[in-house]
């Protein structure tokens, strides 16, 4: 399990985000800690940031800093603590990014707690944008992350229906999908969560890094996901392409999985995921589509 941060780690953060670089003595004044209080913070981000020292000064890779992310045609709001990026871009306007080093509640699913260890990528896109497009989001926005995590390491990554992105098994991202009317259109909130490099949450977790063996500018992946996400309108016209590439990542094709959901337990053996994003399962009862907000666990038993 990875630990919680420490606020002078925050504050550290806080300080690096701002400047391109920062002298010792400047970072000792600012956080009222000793050079050697200070030295051993740096010591400690650099193993889950690009952090430099370099003399006696500190600098952070701006490729790694989302503060220096400037997407076209989108706000971003760069936070080093949050409650929740959920939450907060519920505030803001459409096309809209919040992006947080630390979450004090994130949350996943069925508002389950989601871990933000430092380190990682914790965004949340807020969007508006036709049905056509929102009914194939749960679809889309797994091989986005998919897309996004391959061009930065060039290596394979699959889905864990629904929202996992995994690497041989071990979860690598999560996706959070909400949505709200308006008119005729739909104000889209998409949650990711990437262990970039952060230490990995679980024992079924990996991370970026981990896969890569050398820390990963966050920069990059997050750029890749930001263009793929201002494009969903164009890639909804072809849904049978998005399916096509999606049922050709997902790993739970073919196995016997057991999911709770309200009504209680659904065991079968999958056979495909529909335009819906809905899970085709063959039981012992006959054929069930299974929604993606029924299933709040889902567990292989094969």
């Amino acid at each position: 399990m990875s630990e919680q941060p420490g606020i002078a780690e925050l504050l550290l953060l806080d300080l690096l985000s701002a400047k391109r670089s920062v002298g010792l003595n400047e970072l000792s004044g600012e956080l009222g800690l000793e050079g050697e209080e200070v030295l051993r913070l740096v010591e400690k981000l650099s193993r889950n940031y690009i952090i430099r020292l370099e003399g006696s000064r500190v600098s952070w890779f701006s490729g790694d800093n989302p503060r220096t992310f400037k997407p076209w045609g989108w706000m971003l709001q760069y936070r080093v603590v949050t409650g929740s990026t959920m939450a907060a871009a519920r505030h803001l306007n459409p096309w809209s990014i919040v992006v947080a080093e630390y979450q004090l509640s994130g949350r996943g699913r069925f508002g389950k707690s989601w871990v933000s260890s430092l380190g990682g990528l914790w965004v949340t896109y807020k969007l508006r944008v036709s049905p056509r497009a929102a009914s194939i989001s749960s679809l889309a926005i797994p091989l986005y992350v998919i897309e996004s995590l391959e061009k930065v390491s060039n290596t394979t990554f699959n889905v864990k229906w629904p929202n996992d992105i995994t690497f041989k098994g071990r979860k690598v991202s999560g996706v959070l999908l909400e949505a709200e009317s308006i008119g005729e259109d739909i104000v889209l909130y998409v949650g990711v969560g990437i262990n970039v490099n952060n230490e990995p949450p679980l024992p079924t977790a990996e991370s970026l890094k981990n896969v890569t063996g050398e820390l990963v500018a966050r920069n990059k992946v997050l750029s890749v996901l930001t263009s793929l996400i201002s494009r969903i309108e164009h890639y909804a016209r072809r849904p049978e392409t998005i399916m096509h590439k999606y049922t050709s990542r997902l790993e739970t094709l073919g196995r016997r999985v057991e999911a709770e959901t309200d009504e209680g337990t659904i065991e079968g053996a999958v056979e495909d995921v529909d335009e819906q994003g809905r899970l085709v399962l063959k039981t012992d009862g006959g054929v069930v589509r299974l929604e993606p907000y029924r299933a709040r666990n889902v567990r292989y038993v094969d």
